[in-house]
């Protein structure tokens, strides 16, 4: 690592300037969420400078927040989880009661079910437009107003209340509202209750429930991101960035000058990320594109790259303090970065890494796993030059990829399980999920590299098919990002090659050409992929991975990418899948890993979501779909991490 040429675009003095400005900050957040209430708060004030006593007091204050933070955590995401679960079955429940509904309004030929998702809009809307259900605490404020946290149903609350008055611009006022079809009786029954009254009674009972679910999901996401994927790894980055500073500045004059120069400029480093990570979660998450990380592959690197620079700098400098003359207290790498955290919402101890591959096991298995790849893409090429009729075509594609994926997992000595959800079964039957695979999307967790042969895998799995009540595994369609394979290319006196056969070029043509994906570019307008795969939702089940890229470390669960939302079809029914223990099989830390090992995966299938009660209605204010993203990433949350203590 160059450091010089990294820090030599960098105005060191703004930096360290804007860093002190953050830090303050912080600081005051951090007495209004109750780190410091045996303290008096005009105490707790950030030092400014670079001495050793100022550093030291840092070093106190950091430290005290990150004694405090794993309780914190876990409470505030219990409570979030808890009601969650609590209007969990309630939001299911509606989906059943549209549909039985439905079907009775188009019987009586009332119109058909376009008509009725009209009616049902009308009101969604106005329920969308009720008051927040949650009141913040002073904390959460504090948050909010840092910008790192936001109000649940915040954004759908404002949009609704304009597109209902018809003061959004461009955005006509409410046009259903007064049907006189809302007035008509019906009466229908779910698990031996009776639902009876008006049609907009039965729709207000139907949309409350499901904007109840999209409040608790928001609750608990929100709280995730700010407390898990924010504080958590911020508070853990930064208490060890800030005892390397501190021990640098005790054992200055006594090592090696230019062995001290070089960490010092670790620890600037360090900070420079620490405040690109706090600009990342002060986005507005309701912009269509971000400015900088939060949605996507660059945020996934940053965290990554945070963590493996506080493990390098740790390492480097306790090394060189056991050089210096005389005893200093060696830095403790915080236990979240060092494998060692406890408390609740961490990942099962059921599932996961059940033994290490040494480094000759490992290589031979990857020397296997590539040829498997290559054999599987001639035999891909085979079939496009056999040119045979789409639908065999892609039924012969998919069956490879599941024989590529399960003989992968077979390579890796990765035991996979299936499970769902109590609640599955009886929404899957009232969908009619076992005749329909068109509009069905699957949204898995996005973990490791072994999510691709987990989920080929599972498609054509007898278990996963019974579940469905599928009788033919399907052929599905997915979103996936340009040049996947690129990790598996070197560089070699100016020439790329490929260590599975194939050029990132040729695998991309392959996914297209013969199993009938679609390809993001990087360089090109994501909208018109995006559409393109929304369109052969019509005709093939789905797959799509909405945090668009792994997560960076094991507790890790990243926001939906809520733009891909907006071009669903509005009667898409979603089945959000997690993968439990599946990222400590391969870790995307450090950067370029191999540390692979073997062990068990349960595939958690969760109960069948209906897009037409879920997603907001298509306005154009509302076109970012930012509460239903948000809730999926609540679903995944809620399944894939366990809320029991460790």
């Amino acid at each position: 690592m160059d450091l010089d040429k990294l820090l030599s675009d960098v105005d060191l003095d703004e930096m360290l300037r804007l860093y002190d400005e953050a830090a303050e900050e912080l600081m005051q957040v951090a007495i209004s969420d109750g780190h410091f209430t045996d303290r008096d708060p005009s105490e707790i004030i950030w030092p400014v400078g670079s001495d050793l006593d100022a550093l030291v007091r840092r070093a106190e204050l950091i430290g005290a927040i990150h004694e405090g933070i794993p309780s914190l955590r876990d409470k505030r995401l219990q409570e979030a989880y808890d009601h969650y679960e609590r209007v969990g079955p309630a939001y299911h429940q509606a989906n059943r009661l549209y549909l039985a509904t439905r079907q009775l309004f188009v019987e009586r030929g009332r119109g058909d079910a376009l008509d009725f998702h009209a009616l049902y809009q009308s009101v969604y809307l106005h329920a969308l437009g009720r008051d927040n259900p949650y009141t913040l605490d002073e904390g959460e404020a504090a948050l909010v107003k840092l910008r790192v946290a936001r109000v649940p149903l915040s954004h759908a609350h404002a949009v609704a209340e304009k597109i209902q008055s018809g003061t959004a611009q461009k955005e006509p006022a409410t046009e259903s509202a007064d049907d006189l079809r809302l007035a008509e009786h019906y009466a229908c029954e779910i698990d031996g209750v009776r639902h009876a009254g008006t049609l907009r009674d039965l729709l207000s009972e139907i949309a409350e429930r499901v904007v109840d679910y999209l409040a608790a999901g928001e609750h608990l996401a929100i709280r995730f991101n700010t407390y898990s994927n924010f504080i958590y790894l911020g508070i853990s980055v930064w208490k060890a960035i800030t005892d390397a500073d501190v021990l640098l500045a005790r054992i200055e004059g006594r090592v090696r000058a230019q062995w001290h120069q070089k960490l010092c400029k670790l620890v600037l480093l360090g900070k420079g990320m620490l405040l690109k990570f706090l600009q990342a979660h002060s986005e507005d998450p309701a912009q269509i594109k971000p400015r900088e990380f939060w949605y996507g592959q660059e945020y996934s690197y940053l965290t990554r790259d945070m963590i493996d620079l506080t493990r390098r700098l740790v390492g480097y400098v306790n090394r060189l303090a056991g050089r210096a003359r005389g005893e200093v207290d060696l830095v403790v790498l915080p236990p979240l970065l060092d494998g060692k955290a406890k408390g609740r919402f961490l990942e099962y101890q059921h599932v996961g890494r059940r033994q290490s591959l040494g480094p000759w096991s490992r290589r031979a298995r990857l020397f296997k796993w590539a040829y498997l790849y290559y054999r599987t893409g001639k035999k891909k090429m085979s079939l496009l030059a056999a040119q045979l009729p789409e639908a065999e075509r892609l039924k012969a594609a998919s069956a490879q990829s599941s024989e590529w994926g399960r003989k992968s997992l077979d390579i890796f000595g990765i035991e996979l399980t299936i499970s769902a959800d109590p609640l599955f079964a009886a929404t899957a039957r009232d969908l009619d999920l076992a005749n329909k695979q068109e509009k069905v999307l699957f949204l898995p967790t996005h973990r490791s590299l072994f999510d691709h042969p987990v989920m080929s895998t599972l498609i054509h799995d007898p278990r996963f098919l019974e579940l469905m009540g599928w009788r033919e595994p399907p052929a599905p369609v997915s979103l996936a990002r340009a040049r996947l394979t690129e990790p598996a290319s070197l560089r070699i006196g100016g020439r790329s090659f490929s260590l599975i056969g194939f050029t990132t070029e040729e695998v991309d043509h392959i996914m297209e050409a013969v199993d009938g994906h679609v390809i993001m570019t990087r360089s090109a307008d994501t909208k018109n992929p995006t559409r393109r795969f929304a369109e052969l939702l019509a005709q093939r089940p789905g797959v799509v991975y909405g945090e668009g890229t792994t997560a960076a470390f094991e507790h890790q669960c990243l926001p939906m990418q809520h733009a891909l939302f907006a071009y669903l079809p509005p009667d898409v029914i979603i089945v959000p899948l997690t993968f439990r223990g599946l990222h400590s099989l391969w870790p995307k830390c450090p950067r370029g890993n191999l540390n692979i090992g073997s062990g068990r995966v349960e595939v958690m299938v969760c109960p069948p979501m209906l897009g037409e009660t879920t997603l907001l209605p298509r306005k154009r204010a509302l076109r970012t779909q930012l509460e239903p993203a948000t809730l999926f990433q609540a679903v995944h949350i809620a399944r894939l991490f366990n809320p029991e203590p460790a």
